[in-house]
C-alpha cells in the first residue's frame, strides 16, 4: 500500500463574523497507508452544518474547536480502499467524521458500517444521519409530540427542518413552518406543512399568528426552534398552556460579531407553564439504530422524502457550500460530493 495524493482544508484563523476565504486553505497533500487498527476512505460526500461556525470561532461550545493549521472535520460518507483491521473489510461503506478531504485515514473506533449500503450516500448524513435524528429526537423525546398537537417549526426549509415537517405530518400534527424565500415556503407545503411564510414578508409575530388563524388554530402547543432571535419570541407569545419548546439551533446568532438580545417575553412560559429545553444528541445515542430501521422503511415507501442540496466542485467547492449553507442558499441538508 502507498500513499495517496488528496487535498484537504486547513483551518488558518480564526473567523470573526462570516468566514473569509483567508480563513481556510485548500492543501494538496497525501494519505497515508493505513495504520493498524484504522481503514483508509475514499470520501464520497460530506456535509457541511451550522454547528461548525463555532468550532472554527474556538468559542467554548459543546464540541471542541477546530484547532489551527490542522484539516477541519465534518460527517462524511465513503468506501474502505484499504484495511488494517478485519471487522471494516474493503469494500465497507462508512460514516465517520474526517471530512474537509479527499481521502482519509479513520480509526476503526471512529466510523461506523453503514447498514442501508443500498440508499443515495447523502441519505446518510441527512435523513439517516445528524439531522433525521435530530428531528426525530426534538419530537418524540423533548416536544412529545402528540397526535392533534400544533406545531411551528422555523427554517423548516433545512435539513432539521424539512425532516419534523414531514414526520410531525405523520405523528398527526398540524405544521406551521417559516422559510426563507417563496420557493422554500413552496417546498415546505410541499413536504406536507398545512400553513407556510416567508419570514422576509413582514414581523414573524404577525406572520405567525395570520398562519394560526389559516390553520383555526389560536396557539401553539409545540414549537421546534432552529432560528432563535424573532422567531422564538414570536413563539413565545403564542403559546398555549403546557406548551413545550424544544431548542434545536440558533442561526439566527451564528455569524453574529457581538452578543445579541434574547427574547424579550420569557415571563410568558411562566404564565403558560411551558417548558423549554435544548438538547444535544450524544445524550440520545440509544435511540440510533431504532431511528434508522424505522427511517430507512419510511424512506423505501416514500413516506418520508430525503432533501438536500449538492453542492458542486467537489473538495474544492466545499469552502464555497459553507459559507452558502450560512447563508441561506441550501434546500434541506447542505452536501458537497467528493467524488
Amino acid at each position: 500500500m502507498r500513499p495517496v495524493p488528496s487535498r484537504e482544508w486547513r483551518l488558518r484563523s480564526r473567523p470573526v463574523g462570516r468566514p473569509r476565504d483567508s480563513d481556510v486553505e485548500l492543501v494538496d497533500t497525501f494519505c497515508p497507508p493505513p495504520a493498524p487498527g484504522t481503514v483508509r476512505v475514499a470520501n464520497q460526500v460530506m456535509s457541511v452544518e451550522p454547528y461548525m461556525r463555532g468550532r472554527m470561532g474556538g468559542e467554548a461550545t459543546y464540541a471542541d474547536p477546530y484547532p489551527l493549521d490542522e484539516p477541519m472535520l465534518a460527517p462524511t460518507v465513503g468506501r474502505v480502499t484499504d484495511s488494517a483491521e478485519p471487522s471494516v473489510p474493503i469494500g465497507s461503506l462508512v460514516l465517520h467524521d474526517l471530512g474537509w478531504r479527499e481521502h482519509s485515514v479513520v480509526p476503526v473506533s471512529g466510523c461506523r458500517i453503514l447498514e442501508h449500503d443500498d440508499l443515495d450516500p447523502a441519505t446518510h448524513l441527512g435523513l439517516l444521519g445528524i439531522p433525521g435524528t435530530t428531528a426525530w429526537v426534538g419530537l418524540t423525546r423533548i416536544a412529545h409530540l402528540e397526535a392533534g398537537d400544533v406545531l411551528f417549526v422555523s427554517s423548516a426549509a433545512g435539513a432539521v427542518g424539512s425532516t419534523v415537517v414531514q414526520m410531525a405530518k405523520r405523528m398527526g400534527a398540524t405544521v406551521i413552518g417559516s422559510a426563507g424565500s417563496p420557493e422554500k415556503v413552496a417546498l415546505v407545503r410541499e413536504l406536507g406543512a398545512d400553513a407556510a411564510f416567508d419570514y422576509h414578508d413582514g414581523p414573524v409575530k404577525d406572520l405567525l399568528r395570520t398562519a394560526l388563524a389559516d390553520v383555526g388554530a389560536t396557539g401553539l402547543d409545540v414549537y421546534y426552534d432552529n432560528v432563535g432571535g424573532e422567531h422564538l419570541e414570536a413563539a413565545i407569545r403564542v403559546l398555549n398552556d403546557h406548551a413545550r419548546i424544544a431548542l434545536c439551533g440558533m442561526s439566527s446568532i451564528y455569524n453574529a460579531a457581538a452578543p445579541q438580545p434574547g427574547p424579550a417575553n420569557l415571563l410568558k412560559l411562566i404564565w403558560r407553564r411551558a417548558r423549554m429545553e435544548g438538547f444535544l444528541l450524544e445524550d440520545h445515542l440509544d435511540a440510533r439504530e431504532d431511528f434508522a430501521r424505522q427511517m430507512a422503511g419510511w424512506i423505501r415507501d416514500g413516506a418520508v422524502r430525503p432533501v438536500h442540496t449538492d453542492h458542486p466542485g467537489r473538495v474544492a467547492g466545499a469552502w464555497a457550500a459553507f459559507n452558502g449553507m450560512l447563508d441561506g442558499s441550501s434546500v434541506g441538508k447542505a452536501v458537497v460530493s467528493l467524488a
